[in-house]
């Protein structure tokens, strides 16, 4: 276990897994071993292993937050959320004041639907850590999805402004992040508020030009405010950075630039 550390402090993973492998042989029960090559093996994005790993550390150890933690994760990573979901609870329980657990297991609620809870958590995360840009913006993700589901249009717009409030907090914190500007634009954009989406889009792509999903955005707000000259532009652009990769999506572009009076760029139709 010693040898393990003191490779794992010098950056060679491989033999840092080696020695704790060894140490695992000799001892199964020896639960920092089972943490460290979770770690190592989470870090080499080998999840199953990560899995069977934290699985071991957290039955040795199960009151260690961190543990659950990083087992909920290599599940989520692993593709089995609904185990990631009861691991980053029992973490929750046990440190009930750590903001990363409360932003994972938010994130994790959020893409599976509970957006109620998802929000709670979420709250807790930007409380406990206010100068955190991601937990905003994860905020204004799940008050996003409310507003578009919202039926009642007091609701919506409640829903909307509260994810407007949370990206720009993001972007207050992390003006450089291209993504923290595209979501304010959808949000607008769904708001049916288009010159407001237009500003965010652009503003998107000033930091990262070769978003495509700006570009196909832009292109349908353009349209909407019947700008067609700036909604052939954006559509072109979008045709040029996707190269094909979508036939079905480019070949409505395609119609829809002609329809605008366009020509299409070269390529497959």
């Amino acid at each position: 276990f010693k040898r393990g550390m003191a490779y794992k402090r010098k950056g060679d993973i491989d033999k840092a897994i080696g020695e704790f492998e060894q140490a695992v042989a000799k001892n199964d029960k020896h639960a920092q071993a089972w943490a460290s090559l979770g770690t190592l093996h989470k870090r080499r994005k080998n999840y199953a292993k990560a899995v069977e790993a934290y699985e071991k550390a957290t039955a040795l150890m199960p009151k260690e937050s961190a543990l659950w933690s990083n087992l909920g994760m290599s599940y989520y990573r692993a593709q089995r959320v609904d185990d990631a979901l009861v691991a980053l609870e029992k973490a929750c329980r046990l440190d009930p004041k750590n903001a990363e657990i409360h932003a994972n297991l938010g994130a994790i609620r959020r893409q599976k639907g509970q957006l109620g809870k998802a929000m709670r958590n979420l709250r807790w995360a930007v409380k406990l850590a206010p100068k955190e840009a991601p937990y905003h913006n994860n905020l204004g993700l799940a008050y996003r999805v409310s507003g578009s589901r919202a039926q009642d249009e007091s609701k919506r717009a409640k829903y909307f402004g509260s994810a407007v409030v949370h990206f720009k907090k993001a972007l207050e914190l992390d003006p450089n992040e291209p993504r923290y500007y595209f979501n304010i634009a959808v949000v607008y954009r769904r708001w049916e508020k288009v010159d407001d989406a237009i500003k965010y889009y652009e503003l998107a792509l000033q930091k990262q030009p070769d978003m495509h999903g700006a570009w196909y955005d832009l292109g349908h707000m353009h349209r909407l405010n019947h700008d067609n000259d700036k909604a052939i532009e954006a559509f072109t652009k979008y045709l040029e950075l996707t190269g094909g990769k979508d036939p079905k999506a480019d070949e409505e572009v395609r119609d829809t630039i002609e329809a605008l009076g366009g020509m299409p760029p070269k390529g497959k139709k």
